[in-house]
């Protein structure tokens, strides 16, 4: 398992992915480390926490950006 962090241009870090040994990816807000998307190697698709499709191929990095985006409007 490998972590590689997701930051800002300020090298302020915003996120996580997590990647497995099969290829498997998990999206993580940082610094509540709460699980956003994951990313199916196997079947090429990434879903949301719930499961749901959202994409085929690996988009799980937009989770990241998606959740600052939220804190950023409030």
């Amino acid at each position: 398992m490998r972590e590689d962090y997701i930051k800002e241009f300020s090298g302020r870090i915003i996120g996580i992915i997590r990647t497995e040994d099969n290829g498997d990816q998990a999206a993580i807000d940082f610094p509540s480390r709460r699980i956003l998307g994951f990313y199916r190697a196997k079947y090429n698709h990434t879903t949301d926490f719930a499961g749901r499709v959202v994409a085929q191929g690996n988009t799980v990095v937009n989770f990241i950006y998606q959740e600052k985006a939220k804190h950023n409007n409030k």
